[in-house]
């Protein structure tokens, strides 16, 4: 009788936790992190596909994406609000997908910012900071220095709160 409750118990405290732990998981997708502050992006103003001189606006955002990842697709609305910001530049960066998925990808969504999409371009840019996964945003102010780093899936006003 003594094992059977105490098992019970047992039982009952792991569900308890389990539930917990889904419940805090859900509470913040995205985390900003100061792990690549102050890096500056020079390597943007290396790329063919990019003007970068003709970019005048106070910030810049890097945005990391792939066709096949979701919060990636569930972003492309927020970015474009942001791209529509007369301060804001937004600039996406493909990762771990090819090209013509890519360009696919931005025709089906109706993007209007600028994408870099070859491997080679993207590689060239990708080894300046350190990011974990996509999709990644960075903000960047207009000397191309990190400003924050956003791990997870982005939303407008997010960023325009970080952009004041």
């Amino acid at each position: 009788m003594i094992k059977r409750n105490l098992l019970l118990i047992l039982l009952t405290a792991l569900v308890g936790i389990a539930v917990l732990n889904a419940s805090s998981s859900n509470e913040q997708v995205n985390t900003i992190s100061d792990i690549n502050n102050g890096i500056e992006v020079d390597s943007l103003k290396q790329l063919h596909s990019l003007s970068i001189e003709e970019i005048k606006t106070e910030f810049v955002i890097l945005n990391l994406w792939a066709s096949w990842c979701i919060p990636c697709q569930n972003e492309v609305d927020e970015l474009l609000k942001i791209s529509e910001q007369s301060n804001i530049t937004v600039i996406g960066i493909l990762v771990d997908d090819s090209a013509s998925n890519g360009k696919e990808f931005i025709k089906d969504n109706k993007i209007t910012y600028k994408n870099i999409l070859e491997e080679a371009e993207s590689d060239i840019v990708l080894s300046q900071f350190n990011w974990t996964g996509i999709p990644t945003t960075l903000v960047l102010d207009r000397n191309l220095s990190i400003l924050h780093t956003l791990n997870g899936e982005i939303t407008a006003n997010e960023i325009i709160e970080l952009t004041k």
